[in-house]
């Protein structure tokens, strides 16, 4: 997680005003990326200090770090927490439909970040040794759903000659395809739907009538 700095003030932040921070930061990213944004104006969007922006975090990339982990990543980190649970019983389409929006929305909101981070060619650095030390990326997303297809393989409601992997693989492809485009062009569809697309892959997987039988 983000780091604090060495030399806090005394006293401690209202309580909140860290989650204030990185909304305020995340807000005024997307309005005009990274370059030139300072403290001043985050603590400002925030109605914080920028003591308090220097309290919870070390500098520019712990900031963003904290914005990308804690305010975009979460929800969706929640949700992967509870798949297996709340999927249990229900259809492979409606558990991949699921899933699919979560991460759809996820890419959405993380797109304009990592463009702002790629901007800035130190950030861009600092902030993948980071993500790499965390053992964050897309593999962990790919890694749960390959789970979630083995999981369902062995019940009999995937195919025994699919490759997990490559099927996660595909399906997350499909939901970060979604969201880029919407991302670089807006809502106007190019692509397939993704609940078309989400369609086609679980019939493409789902066994044969006379291999469900067996």
């Amino acid at each position: 997680m983000s780091q604090s700095h060495s030399r806090r003030p005394r006293g401690r932040p209202s309580v909140g005003i860290r989650e204030a921070i990185l909304d305020a930061t995340y807000r005024l990213v997307l309005e005009r990326g990274l370059t030139g944004l300072t403290t001043k104006e985050i603590a400002a969007a925030a109605d914080a200090s920028e003591a308090s922006i220097y309290y919870h975090f070390a500098d520019k990339t712990a900031l963003i770090e904290g914005v990308i982990l804690d305010a975009v990543l979460e929800p969706l980190r929640a949700f992967a927490a509870i798949f297996p649970a709340e999927t249990e019983g229900r259809s492979l389409r409606h558990a991949l439909t699921s899933y699919a929006r979560k991460l759809t929305a996820f890419w959405e909101r993380v797109l304009p970040l990592l463009a702002a981070v790629q901007a800035d060619a130190e950030l861009r650095d600092e902030f993948a040794s980071r993500i790499t030390e965390l053992g964050y990326g897309p593999h962990r997303g790919v890694r749960a759903v390959a789970d979630y297809l083995t999981e369902q393989q062995r019940l009999g409601h995937v195919r025994k000659d699919v490759d997990a992997r490559q099927a996660a693989l595909s399906f997350a492809g499909a939901c970060f395809l979604s969201a880029y485009q919407r991302h670089m062009f807006g809502p106007r569809r190019k692509l397939p739907p993704l609940d078309r697309t989400l369609e086609t892959l679980v019939r493409l997987i789902e066994p044969s009538g006379a291999e469900a039988r067996r």
